[in-house]
């Protein structure tokens, strides 16, 4: 159990930019870029967390508490290349929307 709990865990980070951005693509007034960040960074935290802790074996402890302080670290990590192609996207509908640009 604590295997499929692991994959959910790894899986719901790794689609989280992917989904946060995506909200923020559809409804930009909703989803400032403020509130963006702080939910990947947070969520990808705990998601973060959650997996070292489901991981859990004697000689890992080290994992637990690098996650419980770094997680956040992680999370942004990963976020950085979704924003390089979140912006090229966005660049492509802006020109392809008005080609006199």
């Amino acid at each position: 159990m604590n295997d499929v709990l692991t994959f959910v865990c790894v899986a719901g980070f790794a689609v989280l930019p992917v989904v946060v951005l995506g909200l923020r693509a559809t409804r930009p007034k909703r989803m400032p870029w403020w509130l963006g960040c702080l939910l990947v960074v947070l969520l990808g935290w705990a998601l973060i967390l959650a997996t070292a802790v489901l991981r859990e074996t004697p000689e890992s402890g080290a994992g637990k508490v690098f996650a419980l302080f770094f997680g956040w670290a992680y999370a942004l990590v990963w976020f950085i290349p979704w924003l390089l192609v979140y912006g090229v996207i966005q660049l492509f509908r802006r020109r392809h929307a008005n080609p006199s640009a």
